[in-house]
């Protein structure tokens, strides 16, 4: 007769994590500081760099890096994000609470895609200044506000504690496709690091419309217009060839196989582009 295996488990000590997501880039010392201010204040924190080299006060690409990263953290991360061109001027500092996480940033729409994708539960307005560093300096919020915040939520404060309950808060989204009939009218909503398109066609709107499983879409981009085969990986097309694929984020890219699709199409984010299914 075989006998149960126990598996103990050694308890592992709570260690809260806390992103950062900037666009300081590598260079200055901005983020360094802010690692600083927070682990004076909770020494045990894990920080984690998400990215600091979102494009300068590119509140958007920031947003869309967020929505990519975020929902892979463990429950209670703590995510803190600047991009904050309006530093220092009368725009609001915001924690959201939502399903999972605590979001911590400037109220400009860089932490809404996230948020919302994990069920936004409550807003705080930022105002409890016992809680920043003094002085406070008009163009580095990030150390004297964000960072002392996000390391004293870490301490387990309640979020209520940092300010007053908001109802209203500024939110971008991700522009909706427009679809007649085997056409599909899109834009870039981000370029990556390889060269790649993303667009705004998820898979599952794809899939409403390519119910026969075409194996080629029509591309067009400004006066490029080309024939490119969908694929599951970009080696099913020779090298410098574009394609087509469903990344990681689950939205339709166009590549090209070991190139840049957007050095060779001159690609912008926000460019339309338009996306046919042929037999």
């Amino acid at each position: 007769m075989k006998q149960g295996v126990t598996i103990l488990k050694a308890k592992i000590p709570l260690q809260p994590i806390i992103t950062l997501l900037t666009d300081f880039g590598e260079r200055d010392p901005y983020a360094g500081a802010m690692k600083g201010v927070i682990l004076s204040i909770c020494p045990n924190a894990k920080i984690i760099d998400l990215s600091h080299s979102i494009q300068r006060h590119n509140i958007y690409e920031g947003a869309f890096h967020l929505l990519a990263a975020a929902k892979y953290f463990p429950k209670n991360t703590i995510h803190l994000v600047v991009i904050d061109p309006d530093v220092g001027s009368s725009r609001r500092a915001l924690i959201i609470q939502s399903r999972n996480y605590r979001f911590i940033g400037p109220d400009n729409g860089v932490l809404s895609l996230a948020a919302l994708d994990d069920e936004v539960q409550k807003i705080i307005e930022i105002c409890n200044s016992s809680y920043f560093l003094k002085p406070v300096s008009q163009t580095f919020h990030g150390r004297d506000i964000f960072a002392p915040v996000a390391a004293h939520l870490a301490n387990n404060r309640n979020i209520e504690d940092f300010g007053s309950v908001s109802q209203e808060w500024v939110q971008i989204k991700i522009p909706e496709i427009n679809i007649d009939g085997n056409v599909i009218y899109a834009e870039v909503i981000h370029v990556d690091k390889f060269g790649n398109i993303i667009t705004n066609i998820s898979q599952e709107n794809f899939q409403k419309i390519n119910k026969i499983e075409r194996s080629f879409i029509e591309f067009q981009f400004k006066k490029f217009r080309s024939k490119i085969k969908l694929c599951k990986s970009y080696n099913e097309v020779e090298i410098g060839e574009f394609l087509a694929i469903f990344g990681s984020s689950n939205f339709l890219e166009v590549a090209r196989n070991r190139d840049s699709a957007a050095n060779a199409l001159k690609v912008q984010i926000k460019d339309k582009i338009l996306v046919e299914l042929i037999d």
